[in-house]
């Protein structure tokens, strides 16, 4: 089973070193880390968003 992971780096609740961790454990995981993102995800980051997703296709 695989797993796709999103986190904001300027997400202070869960930090981008508990994404990673988390990803090495789960097969198969793929993490994309927003730089400039908090909760929201900004349109800036829209593309790459949409790419990661196809990518899961």
């Amino acid at each position: 089973m695989s797993g796709r992971l999103r986190v904001a780096r300027r997400r202070r609740a869960f930090p981008v070193g508990n994404a990673q961790a988390m990803a090495r454990e789960i097969p198969g995981a793929r993490l994309l880390v927003l730089e400039d993102a908090a909760t929201a995800i900004p349109d800036t980051a829209a593309a790459a968003v949409t790419e990661a997703m196809l990518r899961l296709g």
